[in-house]
């Protein structure tokens, strides 16, 4: 009976040290993730010479057209930046979206840009008889060139580029390949599709480059968007996602989200190149920690990554948070827990531990639990916003509310669903560290070739490719 006493104890002990430990961590979360947030973003850069600013080579991964997608990449060719190109990368022929890309080339002729195109149907029916061609761009129209890219040979004294493919995984990864091969400058930024562009936001990651840092990247965030869904995102990027991000980043552990990153292409290099993170669902935790592993530091950069993709609801908010637990799940145990670090949960360990400790009533002390955290809260997404809110309180707290009772289904899904995900149109089975194996179906094709169409302001020397899989 004494025993079984003493055990008692040790477990109510050890669940109230416990409890109070949840309770201080995620206030000093908070007051970290304000005050990082507060120190870090919206900051005017200081001013560094243009001739001092190296070079940099934007290398943007495309899927699929949506509503937005012209206007968002139209301000990557607007930026204030003295040296940059632009290496857009297509992952299937889309007659509609290389014609977007065509004619913005066209209309910004004074920005270099390459288009490199992706066609894994024609590579299914040719597999077999497949050889390498190039074309050289002699004005004829992009469409024509590239029905016709695949009836010429290859001159024996033409350029070809190859790269290893067997062991990619990563759709991305795979897509953004000929670009970094092709990348001319020292820095590159990996951009996601979905992205506006601030016209100071590239100078801004530029100078965060400092002579000790390897990688520059932007914290998520949303663009001012019309309707509910949209306010639901800006809520969950402005403050659970902005209080984590920034609080892990300061106290130094590895948490970077690769939609829009700044990199020295000397250190990826130096690991093998881009094609050996394409093994690997979540890319970006892998070269965020080959950047640390090779001694260099890794900066958040002062303005967020706005997204602004033009397909968004609270259906596809929901998939891709379930994705992305999925993905922490298998990088850290720690995941596991993410349910203590919420406003409900924590507000019910307070209740209880003030309750048994000083008699105080629990309902009460979560009830101002809650309204602090919600006002916290409030003040985080202003300091991520940088200025006032698109919707108005009472919509703030309405999403606020949705964001945080959605959690739960978010954790449930991910606890109890399978290993499989869907990105990018395929459906991977998760294995260990996030090491993806495609779930493939009937109408799986093979590797895609590759098709390079040089900037319109390039040389003439500079050529379209067509490139071969690794047989």
């Amino acid at each position: 009976m004494l025993f079984l006493h003493f055990v008692y104890l040790l477990a109510l002990t050890t669940t109230l040290v416990l409890s109070i430990l949840v309770i201080i961590l995620v206030w000093l979360f908070h007051l970290a993730g304000m005050s990082y947030g507060y120190y870090k973003f919206h900051r005017k850069t200081s001013p560094i010479n243009g001739k001092e600013l190296p070079g940099i080579s934007i290398i943007k991964p495309l899927t699929c057209v949506d509503a937005n997608l012209c206007e968002n990449l139209k301000t990557f060719f607007n930026l204030k930046y003295p040296r940059y190109e632009i290496l857009f990368c297509v992952q299937e022929h889309n007659s509609e979206l290389i014609d977007i890309i065509e004619r913005l080339r066209i209309q910004y002729p004074h920005v270099d840009s390459q288009l490199f195109v992706g066609n894994p149907m024609e590579e299914k029916n040719t597999h077999e008889n497949l050889k390498d061609v190039s074309i050289k761009r002699k004005g004829k129209p992009w469409w024509k060139r590239i029905l016709s890219c695949g009836l010429k040979k290859l001159a024996p004294t033409e350029e070809t580029i190859g790269f290893e493919t067997d062991e990619i995984k990563n759709p991305k990864i795979f897509n953004m390949l000929p670009a970094y091969d092709k990348a001319q400058y020292p820095l590159f930024l990996i951009s996601d599709s979905g992205l506006l562009m601030h016209e100071d936001a590239l100078y801004d990651m530029a100078s965060c480059m400092t002579d000790d840092v390897g990688l520059v990247h932007q914290m998520p965030f949303t663009c001012d968007r019309k309707g509910f869904a949209g306010s639901v995102e800006k809520v969950y990027f402005g403050t659970q996602h902005a209080r984590m991000y920034m609080t892990i980043n300061l106290i130094g552990i590895n948490c970077v989200t690769g939609m829009s990153c700044l990199i020295r292409k000397e250190i990826i290099d130096r690991a093998g190149g881009l094609k050996a993170f394409g093994n690997y669902i979540a890319e970006d935790f892998y070269i965020a920690a080959e950047v640390t592993k090779q001694h260099w530091k890794i900066c958040v950069a002062p303005t967020p990554a706005q997204q602004n993709s033009g397909d968004y609801s609270i259906s596809i908010w929901l998939d891709r948070m379930i994705r992305w637990f999925k993905l922490r799940m298998r990088l850290s145990p720690l995941a596991y827990i993410e349910p203590l670090q919420e406003c409900f949960t924590s507000a019910a360990l307070a209740g209880v531990v003030t309750d048994y400790l000083f008699q105080w009533n629990a309902l009460v002390v979560a009830a101002c639990h809650i309204l602090l955290w919600f006002l916290f809260d409030y003040f985080m997404l202003r300091i991520t916003q940088g200025g006032p809110l698109p919707f108005s309180k009472f919509e703030f707290a309405i999403a606020w509310l949705v964001r945080e009772l959605s959690a739960y289904y978010i954790y449930f899904k991910a606890f109890t669903g399978s290993s499989t995900i869907r990105w990018r149109g395929k459906e991977y089975h998760l294995g260990s560290g996030t090491r993806a194996n495609e779930v493939y179906s009937p109408s799986s094709s093979p590797v895609p070739t590759i098709v390079i169409e040089a900037s319109p302001t390039s040389s003439p020397s500079t050529g379209t490719h067509l490139l071969p899989p690794s047989l």
